[in-house]
């Protein structure tokens, strides 16, 4: 795979910065990756050196060996990590944009494991301190849009994790206002996206197939951004299902499918937000759900869980939640007991209205089986947590508890 001239130095810094490891940490990832071979390589210094070169961007090239020791120690795929292109080069970044990308990384892989409600401030921070004053006046032009654009639609993810749909439409439509300016189509379409998920969430899902849609065709071609279309095709999929429309849904789904094995023709945005067989696993789970194939929604909520790491709390627990839901409605409810056990027990430091918004509607999906031997347990359990989380959505100047509408504070 023949390496981006100019991208991938900055991606290869961006992730180390991310993960909080100096150059010699790095080293030692890439030690500890090359496993039974690591003694075929540099002396700890030369490799030390060897790296910063590559991350300065004076070697043009990084041979195949390495590119794979640096994918084992990100834990990232060599699409992503070193994106093939046919285009042009573009232009280099600039340092501030390279040390909001070490930002945005970190408060990504943050937010997966704290949820929204505890970093919404931090996003919010930053961009009034550091972003606002470089749109206008700054010297590095459309890449303070750029940064302005991500940072706003993390703030939107924020906001809905928050249970605040109002102000994450507000943040999305003024994040997609950013990225137009930015010129970063994927960007773009990748805010496109989160405002389909959003329509949908509030129950307009005619909406979030025409946005989807948008999102798509401003990709243009399917080999563009080949992952960012499979995150839109599986929104309009989403949407489908929740309308009954079980044929377009498929047709949907398959497509994303195939567009997950697609290579992709020009440079990812690193701006963009990540999508993958995990996530697409998810939300087929989801879709399937919502059709009644409650089957093949186990089978895909278990394929999810497979693929999420560990440190993915949100995402296990929301799969979690998925399950507990599809082994119910199976009549399996010990099973069912104990997904949602375990959804509480791996969320208790998780800021996440959604998480606990789901969490009470499973508790009263189990309530119709108070009876079952397991189930009174379970919902002193559930009610236990959802007593504990209350004060997280103390958010502004108002709360909310999980099915009730918003009280002042």
């Amino acid at each position: 795979m023949a390496d981006h001239p100019l991208f991938w130095p900055i991606r290869i810094r961006a992730e180390r910065k991310a993960r909080k490891w100096d150059t010699h940490a790095m080293a030692r990832q890439l030690r500890e990756a090359a496993g039974e071979d690591r003694h075929d390589l540099p002396e700890h210094g030369d490799l030390v050196r060897s790296i910063r070169r590559w991350e300065s961007g004076s070697i043009a090239l990084m041979s195949e060996r390495y590119r794979l020791l640096y994918c084992a120690a990100f834990q990232l795929d060599e699409a992503a990590l070193f994106a093939a292109t046919a285009e042009p080069a573009a232009p280099c970044l600039s340092l501030e944009a390279d040390n909001d990308l070490g930002k945005m990384r970190s408060l990504r892989q943050a937010d997966r494991q704290v949820g929204g409600g505890h970093l919404y401030a931090s996003v919010l921070g930053y961009l009034q301190a550091d972003i606002a004053p470089r749109l206008f006046g700054g010297s590095d032009g459309p890449q303070a849009f750029v940064a302005a654009a991500a940072f706003t639609e993390m703030a939107g993810w924020m906001a809905h994790d928050a249970g605040k749909d109002n102000i994450a439409d507000r943040h999305f439509c003024r994040a997609l206002d950013f990225a137009k300016t930015s010129g970063d189509l994927q960007l773009e379409a990748h805010i496109m996206g989160s405002m389909s998920h959003l329509a949908r969430h509030r129950g307009q899902p005619e909406e979030a197939i025409r946005l989807a849609q948008l999102g798509t065709a401003r990709l243009g071609s399917r080999t563009t951004a080949p992952r960012m279309q499979a995150r839109l095709l599986s929104m309009a999929a989403r949407a489908h299902a929740v309308m009954g429309e079980s044929n377009a849904c498929a047709r949907l789904l398959i497509r994303a499918e195939d567009a997950l094995t697609q290579v992709q023709a020009s440079a990812h945005s690193p701006w963009a937000g990540p999508f993958d067989e995990g996530t697409l696993a998810l939300d087929t789970a989801r879709a399937m759900l919502s059709l009644g194939q409650l089957g093949e929604a186990q089978r895909q909520g278990c394929r999810a869980l497979e693929l999420r790491a560990r440190d993915r709390t949100r995402s296990r627990a929301l799969t979690q939640v998925l399950l507990a839901q599809v082994t119910l409605a199976q009549d399996h409810v010990d099973e069912a007991c104990a997904r949602a056990k375990h959804a509480v027990e791996d969320t208790r430091s998780l800021s996440s209205f959604v998480i606990a918004q789901q969490l009470a509607d499973l508790r009263g999906q189990l309530q119709v089986h108070k009876k079952h031997a397991s189930v009174p347990d379970t919902l002193r359990i559930l009610d236990d947590a959802l007593r504990e989380r209350y004060w997280l959505y103390q958010w502004g100047d108002s709360y909310r508890e999980p099915g009730r509408t918003a009280v002042r504070a």
